[in-house]
């Protein structure tokens, strides 16, 4: 779980959102959210689910035996050679 915390918070650092800022828009107060990506508390996952929301993420689960596949997907046989992109992501 703390991997995907983790995650989270750097989400949020990149969105220049303070702890504060993020513990409103969750109803948490900013110390409960230190103790959450601190890995002092563990979290409910509706927590969790609404801070990825709140980041504009979303948690996905996937079968075990499917992430090879998943993985190829995304990136190829080389991580950064994905065989994907977005919509609004120049294509030339």
């Amino acid at each position: 779980m703390q991997t995907i915390i983790d995650q989270l918070k750097s989400y949020r650092m990149a969105m220049g959102l303070k702890q504060e800022e993020m513990g409103k828009k969750l109803g948490l107060p900013q110390s409960h959210l230190s103790k959450i990506e601190r890995g002092v508390t563990d979290p409910r996952l509706t927590t969790v689910l609404e801070m990825a929301r709140v980041l504009d993420q979303e948690l996905v689960l996937v079968p075990r035996q499917l992430l090879p596949q998943l993985h190829a997907l995304l990136y190829g046989q080389e991580e950064d050679e994905r065989r994907w992109r977005l919509d609004e992501e120049d294509t030339s």
